[in-house]
């Protein structure tokens, strides 16, 4: 009896172990929730908003194609606006444009007469009056709202390194301090375009009740300022091969054309003398 009680207990062993249940594999995560919100525009710019094209692989703006004294006056232009617009708490901006004024006033002062003298060449009267048009565009560009906190420190940036060097080496730097000081902009144009490229991607996905613009209509090209204009005083001594091509102005006289030149001749030709008129 001992014996078969205790070939019992060993077969109920072998029975709870055999009815143990098999660890089951943990379940399958659910897929990932797909974002449904509706894509906002990047630096809290509005919706609808008009960027420039773009030409070369940049966005159009008025500082494309600008001679070395217009690229210093459109610099000074841009930390002009950084010290009205950007505060911190040493008014660094201001305080570096102030000093700019003082220690690189007379440059800036004949790249000033130079870009005037651009005009006016190019525009006659009217000349000054394009310029002011293209100054009211360059503000406008450097003072777009979204793009304020990151074109401050690069505005600091820019200033900084203007006041350390010496007003010869201004020129020659003007153009790439203004290509510093355009990078932020062109930075929130890339990100506004990339803005408008998902808003209509969400559209098509999930918008099909909702109305939203997604391509609205760029910003027209800005105007190109003039190139570099002669000095004042300036007269060329060899007429340029443009020159000598250009047709005479409408009330210049007459002339009469040259004999062709015969074969074999040498030496030069004479021109045609009119007929004398007759005498009485």
């Amino acid at each position: 009896m001992r014996r078969s009680g205790h070939l019992s207990l060993v077969s109920l062993a072998v029975l709870a172990a055999c009815s143990t249940p098999v660890k089951q594999p943990p379940p399958t995560p659910p897929p990932p929730v797909v974002e449904t919100m509706m894509p906002r525009p990047p630096m809290g710019a509005v919706e609808d908003m008009s960027i420039p094209e773009m030409e070369d692989g940049k966005y159009l703006t008025p500082n494309r194609k600008v001679t070395s004294n217009t690229a210093l006056w459109h610099v000074r232009m841009a930390l002009n606006v950084a010290a009205l617009s950007c505060r911190s708490p040493a008014d660094l901006p201001r305080i570096q444009y102030n000093r700019l004024l003082h220690v690189h006033g007379p440059l800036l002062t004949k790249a000033n007469e130079a870009v005037d003298r651009n005009y006016t060449v190019a525009y006659g009267g009217a000349g000054l009056g394009a310029r002011e048009r293209l100054n009211t565009v360059v503000y406008n560009f450097f003072s777009l709202p979204p793009v304020t906190k990151s074109f401050c420190p690069v505005a600091e940036a820019v200033g900084a390194k203007l006041l350390a060097m010496p007003s010869s080496a201004l020129l020659d730097y003007a153009p790439e301090a203004l290509a510093e000081l355009e990078k932020p902009f062109q930075d929130f144009y890339a990100a506004y375009e990339d803005y408008l490229r998902r808003l209509a991607e969400w559209q098509s996905r999930f918008g099909a009740s909702v109305t939203v613009v997604v391509s609205p209509t760029p910003l027209p090209p800005p105007p190109i300022p003039p190139g570099e204009a002669p000095p004042q005083g300036f007269s060329p001594s060899v007429t340029s091969a443009m020159q000598e091509n250009l047709p005479p102005p409408p009330d210049a006289p007459a002339t009469m054309p040259s004999a062709p030149a015969q074969p074999g001749a040498a030496g030069p030709q004479l021109m045609i003398q009119p007929l004398p008129a007759n005498q009485e």
